[in-house]
Formats: C-alpha cells, structure tokens, sequence
C-alpha cells in the first residue's frame, strides 16, 4: 500500500507525540508498504526509526491553518497514493482521493476562546465539516471525542474508529538523573491556553501554598501558544520562590522532571484525552486532575479529581493532594493498561479498511 502522512506537527507536543509513536511504530511492522512523509525533511530525518527503505520525506513547510496548506499539500502528494492519513482536522480539501483523519477533540468548537475571532471560528467549523465529509474513516482518541465529534458535526458511528492514546514505554524505565529542583514540587505540563486552566491553578496553588511544603512547577513554552492567557506571568508576583517557569524541555528532562515530582496537576476545562497524567502515572506519580468525563473515561479511579472551576476547591484540593498516597505499582499497571503497540496494529487495521473502500 503507498500511504501519505501530514507530518508537519511531528514535533509537536500532543498531535506530534501521537503522530511520532504511530509512525514509528507501523513503519517497520509494514515494510512491504511505501510510506511518503510530507513535513520539514530535516526534522522528519532526525527520527532515526523513520530511516527505512520504504519511507520518502517530502519537504512541506506550510503553515498549520493556512491557505498555503490546502495549495501545497495536494500538489506535493504523489499521484500513486492509496491512503492519506491527516492527523489533525486539517485535511487537504482539494484532495480527491482516499483520506484517514485523526481528530484528537473538537477544542476549537467547543471551548470559547479558542477560536477567538469569526473568522477563526468559521474556519474551524468549516474544517471540521470537511474532514467528516472527506474522511473515508476517523479516528478518536477517546469515546468523549467521538461524541463530541458527532455533536458538532453531525458525524455518523460508523464512521469512526477508537484509538486510545497511550504512554512511551520509556515512562517505566526512567533511570535516576541529575537533580532537576532543590525543593520537593508539583508539576504541570502543558501549554498556556485558556482551557488549561492554568490562571486557577496558579490562584489556588498562592492559597494553599503556606500549607504546602511542595513548590509548583509549569513545565512548557511561557509564549508562542495561540489563545495563550495574558498577564500569566503577573500572578507569580510575590511567589517567584514557589512557582517557576521551566519554558520548553527535552522529552528527557521532562521525564526526570516527573519522576523526581510529588504529584502531577492537570485542571483543563476541556480535553480530548489528557496524556500527561497516563505518563506520569506510567512513571508512578500520583496525579490530580479535573473532574471532567474524559479523564473518568480514560483514567477511573487510579488518580484524584476536584472541581476546576472554583478556586478554593482546588485549594484545598492541592492541600489533600499532598497528603494522599496511591499504589505506585496500580499507577503503573494503570498506564500500562493503554499501549502503543496496540493502537498502531488498530490503526494499520483502519488504513487498511479504508483502502478496501477506495477499491469497492
């Protein structure tokens, strides 16, 4: 089969991890099919796993959201493809032939401020719109994504397929590094976006912290991010002791970040999956999360919840937190419970349901 990849989020947090773990793990389990990666070719030839007979990179720069995207994205892929996977809801409008979607949640929709002008809103209507109707299949991330994917697009089960994302195997093996805070911590990964929540978490963290012996750690870009909240860095006034700003990490800091933490915080409003806490768990953390459905869907009873949207529940939450013990062999055999090995063999099994379509 010659299947084409959107691999220009490669390096992205969320949609790239999803996208690196399925590439490299369907790349060498299918050498018998052609593989043509359209993404930064410098970057896509940095994945050593990716350096296989039956791989092409294609260099595509064009910008994620854009005009240029829906021009170059056709006209770059090579005629003979049976399947194009778009792992994002972006995909190729004026593309005629067989595509495979992913759409992870349906934020831009559902979440106000996302999509914080008409004409950005407009957009991801139109574009969620589109991947349904040009999606031979699409697949979710969790059952939550599916519904809500039905909700706002009028999208029909059938359609769609289930594929649980899952932690790095590396999570469980996180050897001792060096020291990466003097103080014992909390930590928060993830970006700054407004259904992250993260004003809250901040506001609550400065009520409890006289309580706490644990400072806070924010683990990801300070700027950059679409949506992100202004005026962030101003709470940390008073408290720069406590709370501190990583900026971006390596995958192998963010590890040993994790691993040395008290506990993993995660409050977002809205998620399509949440994968920080199956990481962290993955590495035998206890995590405190958002009472929200996914994270009932995807984590159950393993973790803790609280109420995000008031800040002296979450106070005291993060107070109850500290004192709380989980099972860190449960945690483990939790995360474990989700695995990549798994999802790509399903999705090799979509690619090819989708192609057997495109042949009917």
């Amino acid at each position: 089969m010659y299947i084409a990849v959107d691999a220009r989020m490669i390096r992205s947090s969320g949609i790239g991890t999803f996208l690196r773990n399925i590439l490299q793990r369907i790349v060498p389990a299918r050498p018998e099919w052609n593989f043509f990666l359209l993404g930064n070719a410098v970057e896509l030839h940095e994945i050593d796993v990716l350096q296989k007979k039956n791989v092409t990179m294609i260099d595509c720069r064009a910008p994620i959201y854009s005009i240029r995207e829906q021009l170059e994205l056709p006209l770059k892929t090579p005629s003979n493809i049976e399947v194009f996977w778009s792992p994002h809801f972006n995909v190729p409008i004026f593309y005629n032939g067989t595509i495979v979607s992913t759409i992870h949640d349906v934020a831009h929709l559902a979440v106000p401020g996302i999509a914080d002008t008409l004409p950005k809103k407009l957009y991801a209507k139109f574009m969620y719109r589109m991947a349904v109707k040009k999606s031979a299949r699409i697949t979710c991330v969790s059952k939550f994504t599916m519904r809500e994917v039905e909700k706002y697009t009028g999208a029909k089960e059938e359609q769609m397929r289930l594929i649980y994302n899952a932690a790095d195997a590396s999570w469980s093996q996180i050897k001792a590094g060096k020291r990466m805070h003097e103080r014992p911590y909390f930590i928060y990964v993830g970006n700054i976006k407004p259904h992250k929540n993260l004003r809250r978490l901040i506001l609550a963290y400065k009520d409890a912290a006289i309580d706490l012996r644990e400072d806070l750690i924010l683990v990801g870009k300070k700027d950059g991010f679409i949506g992100g909240e202004d005026g962030i860095e101003d709470l940390l006034q008073g408290f720069e002791d406590r709370i501190h700003f990583t900026g971006y990490v390596s995958d192998t800091d963010l590890q040993q970040y994790i691993v040395q933490s008290e506990g993993l915080v995660l409050l977002s409003l809205y998620e399509g999956f949440g994968l920080p806490p199956l990481e962290a768990m993955a590495a035998g953390r206890k995590t405190l999360v958002s009472d929200i459905p996914v994270f009932h869907e995807v984590y159950g009873d393993s973790i803790m919840y609280c109420d995000p949207y008031d800040v002296q529940t979450i106070a005291k939450s993060l107070r109850t937190f500290a004192k709380k013990s989980f099972d860190e062999r449960q945690l483990r055999e939790k995360a474990a419970a989700y695995s990549w090995e798994r999802t790509a063999q399903k999705f090799i099994e979509i690619l090819e349901e989708a192609n057997a379509m495109r042949a009917v």
